[in-house]
C-alpha cells in the first residue's frame, strides 16, 4: 500500500511540476544496430530527439492545441526515474543558460523547502537540479534535474527525477543528458 500511495505522489508531483501546459505525439521507439534508442519530434522540427530506451515506457503524449509543440512523459520502473519534455518553437529564451535561468526564476510551487539547488552545465547543456526531501509530511528525497536543449529554433524543456534517490545515482541523469542526440528528420 505504501509502494502505490508514493506512486501516487509522485505522479502528482511530476504532474504539478510540469512548467508549460501543452496538449501529443512521438515518433515511437527505434532500434539501431549498436542500442534501442527512443525517438520524439514535434511539428515543424527538423530533427528528432533520441536517447536510450533503455527501460523507458511510453506514459503519455500531447500536441499542443496550436500543433506547434509537443509533450512526452516516459516512465523507466526498473530504475524509478520519470522523465518528462517539452517541444516547443523557442520565444522566452534564446539559449540553453538563458532557458534555465528563465525556469529557476519562473520557479514552481510544489518546490517546497528544495534542497541542494545547483545550476551547472553538463557538456554544453545547462541544468538545474534541486532535491524536494518531503511532499505533504512523507519523505520522499524527490532527485530533479532541468536539462533546457536549444536547438534549431526549438526548445527542449526536459524534466528527470526520481524518488527515494541517493547520491551514487546521480550518474543516471548524467547519462541520460549527456546520451541525448538530435537527428535530422529523413526528407520524404
Amino acid at each position: 500500500m505504501r509502494v502505490n500511495t508514493l506512486k501516487t505522489i509522485v505522479a502528482a508531483i511530476l504532474g504539478i511540476t510540469l512548467l508549460l501546459v501543452t496538449s501529443v505525439t512521438t515518433e515511437g521507439a527505434v532500434s539501431s544496430s549498436q542500442e534501442s534508442r527512443l525517438e520524439f519530434s514535434a511539428p515543424g522540427t527538423p530533427w528528432v530527439l533520441t536517447l536510450p530506451a533503455d527501460n523507458f515506457e511510453l506514459a503519455e503524449r500531447k500536441l499542443r492545441d496550436d500543433g506547434r509543440g509537443a509533450y512526452f512523459y516516459i516512465v523507466d520502473e526498473k530504475q524509478h526515474i520519470n522523465l518528462s519534455m517539452f517541444i516547443e518553437p523557442v520565444k522566452d529564451c534564446k539559449d540553453s543558460k538563458s532557458c534555465r535561468d528563465m525556469i529557476w526564476k519562473l520557479g514552481n510551487p510544489e518546490w517546497v523547502n528544495a534542497e541542494n539547488v545547483v545550476q551547472s552545465q553538463i557538456g554544453d547543456i545547462s541544468v538545474l537540479e534541486l532535491m524536494i526531501p518531503s511532499y505533504q509530511g512523507m519523505n520522499i528525497r524527490q532527485q530533479n534535474v532541468y536539462a533546457e536543449f536549444v536547438v534549431d529554433g526549438f526548445w527542449v524543456d526536459m524534466h528527470i527525477s526520481k524518488v527515494l534517490y541517493q547520491p551514487e545515482e546521480h550518474q543516471l541523469f548524467d547519462r541520460i543528458i549527456k546520451s541525448v542526440k538530435f537527428v535530422p528528420k529523413k526528407k520524404p
